[in-house]
């Protein structure tokens, strides 16, 4: 036997199941000895982790029933023993007496009593050190010899019963004393392992996968091979959709991911002990071995193919008075601690006018219902509940990347009169998830697992503008790095000068402005027009009103504009109806997502519920990352003016900050938003509260700058009273009925707008989808970074949109 290499191979209950799956896992680990030094880690054989549970949840009346349950245990590992083993063999006296431990155990209610979770902890170690004495015991019959280990002699762990979390140090040095690397092959127990009082503890469900990845990165494993009972990691959990397919590759990433939020074919935290290392995993199936399954490694590039569909459940939904949310809050904090049935509570609650709303796991619902409703009463409240909700997250890198993908699917769920009950989508993730009924989970997850994903085009560009973030979005096209699409930069420019080459600028050696050509927008718009049969595609970040008013030269061209500027869209109404009719007549595309929120997803979600045949409501929130930061500048003791030189400074705010302070970039989002949903409104019917002095309004820049001091003290005032009320303000807008409102409010601090920081806008849609709880977007407004990243989102998804 070569011991060039370590592989650990780990076989789920599912490969274990009886004594042929059991010999043909056995098979597996003698084929890897022709290449490698195996070690093995086995879960409890299939369906006895649960007879175990449904043991340890058995009341004293029960007593005939818990001890049929013993005797059926034993039976079934003794027969299986003793099909694969002769029954000389010592591990077989070792299993009966593994069984006298369970009754002993179970009869222990002084344990059961005092700490239940430890008790059923050594209850549930059973299944797993019954199926390594199997194991290793039809290893021996095949000649091979082999050493049964039980883990908790080295997965060392603090004392959180039922989801116990590893010392992994200690754990590493124990390993490498305990599993040497000989002739034997060392069977190794997972799930399980030990606190400080060498008191058995287990890892929660699944919890040898993670075992296993403890052991590879203690033994420094060339490779990992979790078999299961599916070819790999699939689209979607084949008990939810028949026909999912298998993966081919994925990265270190993107299972812990996918783990994390729900995927069952590995434990979430099997690859966190490995990230580092250059272990290779694989997951393979025991009921078509020949499959090539799912090869997992830590440098793969994704590149499209994470397209895959969790769904986790069942949960509970509560719904409660606002007034108790935080009280409520706290209380299932307190009873889910050290509750291995208890998961993170989810609390939602938008406004303060608002139902608090909780997302439990059902079965911690069922352990604390009573004492739910005793609490309930005291408060004289009640509660209203959905239960059997299935959260279905889809999964895709499209999502960070065309935003088409989140309406395909709404449209989806719409056109086959499927209504989430919440839907939550962050601009950073590559998920979208929604909560459902169990019927409309089941039925969502096999439409949206043929969702496909997109192809990326060849694409010209002309940038106008080179300031913050036009200078960032070009940095950002020199790094692009794909093999998927060419971008071809024909030419860029300031207000001073301009390149241009028709086959292609290159940004690699950068861009020598002293000899560039004039800007002249005649002799611009004559080049951008010979060359719009290519599909080019026009970047305005001037904020130049003269560009602005280009556009219908451009489209009624054929050429494309991408744009975080909001002049166009927000000049009179009949200028932006004469855009709309171009791009219709001339089926040109407009994107211009970062003119509200930088990089977040507003606009696109906005057309998209439309195009969805959804009706919108109302919209409401901070749109500006410039007054998110000025107010928590002065929540922190700032001055006035000493917050907005700052904001300056870090190119939050415009040079003349009036620009941000006027209210007049906020009425000009809301403006915007109002027209993309068809709303004709002029800026003179906006309600707009300005936070420029009177005095102040038409000096000079540098004399408001001067001046601005003198009016620290009111602003002192006004945080303060604010404190006072246990509140804090923030600069909202609200479009509701076709009339737009702007201006300061005063939130709980506790609130989701009270708790913005940093430059964070929240936009809160209601519609009639989204009637009872807003669709939510959250995240940074403001900073070129996010907005030359948005710019970049446009592009490409103009660029899919041509091929």
């Amino acid at each position: 036997m070569s011991k060039s290499q370590t592989h650990i191979l780990k076989f789920g209950g599912s490969s274990l199941q009886n004594s042929s799956l059991i010999q043909q896992s056995v098979q597996t680990v003698i084929e890897r000895m022709q290449s490698a030094y195996p070690v093995v880690v086995v879960s409890a054989i299939g369906g006895v982790t649960n007879t175990l549970i449904e043991l340890a949840e058995l009341d004293h009346k029960t007593i005939h029933r818990s001890y049929q349950i013993i005797n059926d245990l034993e039976n079934r590992h003794r027969q299986i023993f003793d099909e694969l083993a002769p029954v000389s063999h010592p591990n077989r006296s070792d299993l009966q007496d593994l069984f006298t431990e369970l009754r002993t155990t179970f009869e222990n209610n002084e344990l059961k009593e005092n700490h239940f979770y430890a008790w059923q902890d050594r209850i549930l170690s059973i299944g797993e050190r019954a199926s390594a004495l199997i194991v290793s015991a039809a290893l021996s019959k095949e000649g091979i010899q082999s050493t049964y280990h039980k883990a908790s002699q080295f997965i060392k762990t603090n004392s959180t019963f039922g989801k116990a979390c590893v010392q992994r140090n200690a754990t590493r040095t124990l390993i490498r004393k305990f599993i040497d690397k000989s002739t034997a092959i060392p069977v190794i127990t997972g799930f399980i392992g030990s606190n400080d009082q060498q008191k058995i503890t287990t890892l929660g469900r699944s919890g040898s996968d993670y075992t296993a990845g403890l052991i590879a990165d203690a033994l420094d494993a060339d490779h990992l091979e979790i078999w299961t009972d599916v070819d790999g990691v699939l689209t979607a959990d084949p008990k939810w959709v028949s026909d999912a397919e298998s993966i081919e590759q994925l990265s270190f990433g993107d299972i812990s991911e996918l783990s994390a939020h729900g995927a069952r074919v590995i434990h979430p935290k099997t690859i966190e002990p490995i990230q580092n290392k250059k272990t290779t995993v694989s997951v393979k199936n025991s009921y078509n071995p020949q499959h090539p399954g799912t090869l997992i490694t830590s440098d793969f590039n994704t590149n499209g193919s994470l397209k895959t569909i969790t769904i986790t459940g069942p949960f509970v939904r509560l719904q409660i008075d606002q007034n108790y949310g935080y009280d409520l809050f706290s209380k299932l904090n307190e009873w889910s601690t050290d509750n291995p049935n208890a998961n993170s509570i989810a609390f939602t609650q938008q406004t303060e006018f608002e139902a608090a709303r909780f997302l439990l796991k059902q079965s911690f619902f069922e352990e604390i219902k009573d004492q739910l409703s005793v609490w309930a009463a005291e408060r004289h409240t009640i509660f209203n509940l959905d239960d059997n909700l299935y959260k279905l997250k889809k999964f895709s890198n499209q999502f960070n990347k065309d935003e088409k993908l989140f309406g395909q699917t709404v449209s989806l769920l719409n056109e086959n009169n499927i209504q989430p009950i919440h839907t939550e989508r962050n601009y950073d993730e590559r998920f979208i998830s929604f909560l459902f009924k169990e019927k409309d989970a089941r039925h969502s997850a096999y439409l949206i697992n043929n969702t496909v994903s997109k192809k990326k085009p060849v694409v010209d560009l002309f940038v106008a503008g080179t300031g913050a973030v036009g200078e960032t979005l070009l940095n950002k096209l020199k790094k692009l790095d794909t093999d998927d699409f060419q971008v071809r930069l024909l030419g860029t420019c300031n207000s001073r000068k301009t390149h241009w080459d028709t086959d292609g600028l290159s940004l690699e050696t950068g861009l020598e402005w002293q000899n560039a050509d004039q800007t002249n927008w005649d002799i611009l718009l004559k080049k951008l027009k010979e060359n719009s049969h290519r599909n080019l595609l026009f970047v305005d970040a001037t904020g130049s009103k003269e560009v602005a008013r280009l556009y219908p030269k451009l489209f009624a061209n054929g050429i494309h504009v991408v744009t975080p500027s909001k002049l166009a869209n927000t000049f009179e109404q009949s200028f932006f109806d004469t855009l709309q009719d171009l791009i219709r007549n001339e089926k040109t595309s407009f994107k211009y997502e970062t003119t509200v929120g930088a990089g977040l997803p507003v606009i696109s979600t906005i057309e998209d519920l439309q195009s969805a045949g959804d009706t919108i409501t109302e919209i409401s929130g901070v749109v500006s990352g410039t007054m998110t930061y000025l107010f928590n500048q002065l929540e922190q003791g700032v001055p006035f003016s000493k917050a907005i030189i700052e904001a300056r400074e870090k190119g939050y705010a415009e040079p003349d900050p009036r620009d941000d302070l006027s209210g007049e970039d906020v009425a000009r989002k809301f403006l915007t938003l109002a027209r993309t949903q068809g709303i004709a409104i002029e800026r003179e019917e906006l309600e707009v509260e300005s936070l420029i002095p009177k005095e102040l309004t038409k000096v000079d820049k540098e004399t408001f700058l001067e001046q601005l001091s003198a009016y620290d003290s009111e602003w002192e005032k006004r945080i303060h009273a604010a404190r006072q009320r246990d509140e804090v303000l923030r600069y909202t807008g609200k479009l509701r009925d076709g009339k737009i409102s702007i201006g300061i409010d005063s939130v709980p601090k506790d609130s989701p707008l009270g708790q913005l920081k940093g430059t964070d806008n929240i936009i809160q849609i209601y519609s009639q989808l989204y009637n009872e709880t807003p669709l939510v977007i959250q995240g940074p407004g403001a900073g070129k970074k996010v907005t030359a990243a948005g710019v970049l989102s446009d592009i490409l998804k103009t660029a899919n949109r041509l091929t």
